[in-house]
């Protein structure tokens, strides 16, 4: 049976885990990506834990990372990675692995992941956003997968929602990364703390160590402060994603990543905003999901779908 090794390159953490053909995760791990100065010692560290943890053989290898450029299959300018400006990712793990790797966007990948692994097996249409360190899409069309001239389509984290708001790491103003993604809604919710009386169980934890599930869980409990800021960051993303749908006539759209581990508030509430700027015609159409691959590896089998697609490997 073959194994394939499937990695996905975060902001925050690396998540990579063996795969076989059959879509069972035989081994995962994930780790900080602070921990590593470059992509180099990264493959040290990945070839070092697999030999540990794995005993059979791999037979390719698929990456899905941010800001990736799909005529060199170089990252270039990634504003959550400081690993240079361009990193030659595909290079550099095929040198230390010497087997063949496919590399993809990150949110390209995880569409394809849900598109081989999960609910869109079936959708000929369909988009997953990916809200981590920074907040992604992968949009399939026609079952293909939408990239663009450069391979930059679905940069929905760059997405304006706030005119002249704050600068965000690609160096514009506004974005919905600034918002939306983890940093974004930390400092929200610092913000909000700013001005709040103190009733608020946030107000307990030191401002280093406030993350979005903190935020997302006090909500839940309906902290008042929290579900502020649950309520900004879900109007943020129904208002992108309605200018998504209206543009492209979208039904699907699957939600993964940290914050959509704290149950059910984020779907509902930023299904109630999207519904208010989406077209009346459209407003009964939309199924905005969590994935199930949210628990189920969905980074990896992401990367491992990308193989499936370009070198045509059987795994179902």
């Amino acid at each position: 049976m073959n194994h394939f090794l499937g990695i996905d390159i975060g902001g925050t953490n690396i998540v990579f885990g063996v795969v076989n053909e059959s879509g069972e995760v035989v081994f995962e791990e994930s780790v900080p990506t602070s921990d590593f100065e470059s992509a180099e010692k990264l493959a040290d560290y990945i070839s070092t834990a697999v030999k540990n943890n794995f005993k059979g053989n791999l037979s390719s290898i698929g990456i899905g990372a941010p800001s990736l450029n799909r005529e060199t299959l170089e990252i270039e300018y990634a504003p959550n990675l400081n690993w240079g400006e361009i990193i030659p990712i595909k290079t550099i793990f095929e040198e230390k692995f010497s087997l063949p790797v496919y590399v993809e966007n990150d949110a390209n990948a995880y569409a394809r992941g849900v598109k081989v692994f999960g609910e869109g097996k079936e959708l000929e249409n369909f988009a997953v956003v990916t809200l981590g360190t920074g907040v992604g899409l992968g949009t399939i069309i026609n079952n293909a997968v939408v990239e663009g001239s450069n391979g930059l389509a679905g940069e929905l984290g760059h997405f304006v929602v706030h005119q002249a708001g704050r600068e965000c790491k690609c160096g514009n103003l506004g974005c919905l990364e600034a918002y939306v993604g983890a940093h974004g809604i930390v400092t929200t919710a610092k913000e909000k703390l700013e001005f709040s009386s103190g009733g608020s169980a946030l107000h307990k934890i030191q401002p280093s160590d406030l993350t979005p599930t903190e935020i997302f869980n006090a909500a839940r409990k309906d902290d008042p402060v929290a579900l502020e800021v649950v309520d900004a960051v879900c109007h943020d993303l129904g208002y992108a994603l309605s200018s998504l749908i209206n543009l492209m006539d979208i039904e699907n759209i699957y939600l993964t990543g940290g914050i959509t581990n704290s149950g059910n508030i984020l779907r509902r509430k930023t299904e109630k905003h999207l519904k208010t700027y989406v077209l009346p015609n459209l407003r009964s159409k939309i199924n905005l999901k969590i994935t199930s691959l949210n628990q189920n590896g969905g980074e990896i089998l992401g990367a491992v779908a990308s193989i499936h697609e370009f070198s045509k490997a059987t795994i179902s």
